[in-house]
């Protein structure tokens, strides 16, 4: 890959990193009801497939607030089918501080749409919060 293409795609990731946090990046087990966060600054995803051989780039990135102590979850990366979706990649991830950054490279193989999602447990002094975001492109 050539250095401005690497250039542009570590770009786009950093400034996805500072995305704030608001009502429809949260998803509260309210009844779909959207909810602000108590532990958490930021949370954001960013899913990149090159078209021309199908090398994808994973990106997510949780800051959660001052004292948070553990983030973990799992970043799945999904292929959007007519009948749901499969998932393609499976990663556990986990920090043991306050902001938590991850980016996986795996390749697709077949034409479609895919998507990235995020579902962390955010805990800070003693109280937990689930979180997910998600990140959807055509390959």
């Amino acid at each position: 890959m050539k250095l401005s293409k690497k250039l542009a795609v570590i770009l786009a990731a950093l400034s996805l990193m500072v995305q704030p946090l608001t009502a429809n990046t949260v998803m509260a087990a309210n009844d779909g009801i959207s909810t602000q966060s108590i532990n958490t600054e930021a949370i954001s995803t960013l899913l990149q497939i090159d078209s021309s051989d199908g090398v994808t780039r994973c990106i997510a990135n949780v800051i959660g607030k001052t004292n948070t102590s553990r983030i973990e979850g799992t970043l799945k990366l999904k292929k959007v089918t007519s009948s749901g979706t499969t998932t393609v990649k499976n990663w556990s991830v986990s920090t043991s501080g306050q902001i938590l950054s991850v980016s996986k490279t795996c390749y697709v193989l077949s034409r479609g749409t895919y998507r990235l999602e995020l579902k962390v447990k955010v805990t800070r002094n003693g109280t937990s919060e689930t979180l997910t975001a998600s990140h959807t492109t055509k390959y």
